[in-house]
């Protein structure tokens, strides 16, 4: 399987020694990462790595249309989409690469969870509740990492920048599953929570992705 990462390295650390962890991993072919602030962009031997393809376009995609262009640079079927903040236990890779092989034509997406109301341990099926975000239906974690097949993958409208980019996957997928209890080592939002401090306008952002996803999008018949 294939990573992709976007990351802006406000956790360069810790970025690292997640590269350097899935480096690790025979699962793991390729990790695309889509550097969203080169300036901040540590040095590494971690990037001299075959594995590392690092894709910078010179300014902030933003996460959702980052999710794009990694897509597009991907070569193999099964690809995770997972941020730069966390780590994902080797445990629950594998066992999505062995589960995915032997399924490879019956599951469409598999986000992470933790919710204990889903009532899942081990990989399950998940129904969608349409009427809510994705994210606080599965603990608060699904889009942190999705494991989807290429072919699955819808690109996200230009005007979906920082959230609902999850929702919109999930909902071009008619097979999702949840993976829970799985081990996830970092922070979440760490990026966001940073752009705050230095009075960056990201909930500007966030408030028009609302707007765009609630008039656009939320009700829109995908099938």
């Amino acid at each position: 399987m294939e990573f992709i990462i976007p990351s802006m390295w406000r956790r360069p650390v810790f970025t690292l020694d997640a590269l350097k962890y899935y480096l690790t991993l025979e699962e793991i072919t390729k990790i695309i990462i889509i550097d969203n602030d080169f300036t901040r962009r540590p040095k590494s031997e971690v990037f001299d790595s075959n594995k590392i393809k690092i894709l910078d376009y010179g300014e902030n995609l933003y996460v959702n249309e980052s999710w794009n262009r990694g897509m597009q640079n991907a070569g193999e079927d099964l690809i995770c989409i997972c941020n730069d903040d966390i780590k994902i236990d080797k445990l629950a890779i594998a066992l999505i690469s062995e589960f995915e092989s032997l399924n490879p034509n019956a599951i469409d997406l598999i986000g992470v969870s933790n919710d204990v109301r889903t009532k899942c341990f081990g990989i399950c099926r998940f129904k969608m509740d349409l009427t809510k975000n994705i994210g606080l239906q599965a603990g608060g974690l699904f889009g942190i990492a999705m494991f989807i097949r290429k072919k699955n993958y819808k690109q996200i409208p230009k005007d979906l920048k920082v959230w609902f980019g999850d929702d919109y996957i999930a909902r071009n997928c008619k097979n999702i599953y949840t993976i829970s209890p799985i081990k996830i080592i970092g922070s979440m939002s760490s990026t966001v929570s940073s752009i705050r401090k230095e009075g960056g306008n990201i909930d500007e952002i966030i408030e028009l992705d609302k707007s765009n996803w609630k008039n656009k999008y939320m009700k829109k018949d995908f099938f």
